[in-house]
């Protein structure tokens, strides 16, 4: 009987760990591309980037309107106010900053760089780029760290852009 309901743990542990975690990073399950594209990227990729095309279209490249030298200062201070987040490089001369995300539940870490340019349109545009050290998919957590940041960075420039 013990041998059995061990079993049962094992197997049912897993599943809702995953559940858990799905939840916890915001899935928007149902947004554009749909379901079965959102659930096969959170399974198979460990890593979300900002591009001018992405998989997932709330991961596009943000641009503000205002002096790259805010943006920078707002960048760095934005990686700086957020916990579990800890600053390991800033090159504000060149925009290049890297950060460490700690998960809130099992305190996996994931890397972070944020690299700041500015546009031919004479825009600011704030490119991100989120990756785990361990495991096949994230279920999301990288995608959930570039939102969190964009938010935090969004408050940082008082809702300028």
């Amino acid at each position: 009987m013990r041998s059995k309901l061990l079993v049962g743990l094992v197997l049912i542990l897993p599943v809702a760990a995953a559940v858990v975690a799905i939840v916890m990073n915001r899935p928007m399950l149902s947004d554009p591309p749909g379901f079965m594209k959102r659930l096969s990227i959170y399974l198979r990729y460990n890593t979300a980037e900002t591009t001018a095309d992405p998989l997932l279209p709330e991961l596009r490249i943000r641009h503000y309107r205002l002096p790259e030298e805010t943006v920078k200062t707002a960048v760095e201070r934005t990686i700086r106010s957020l916990p579990r987040w800890k600053m390991i490089r800033a090159e504000g001369d060149v925009g290049a900053y890297q950060a460490e995300v700690s998960s809130l539940i099992w305190r996996f870490r994931d890397d972070l760089s944020v690299l700041v340019t500015g546009s031919p349109q004479g825009e600011v545009e704030v490119y991100v780029y989120s990756a785990s050290r361990i495991g096949v998919g994230d279920l999301g957590a990288n995608r959930v760290h570039i939102l969190t940041f964009y938010e935090a960075l969004e408050r940082q420039l008082g809702g300028r852009s």
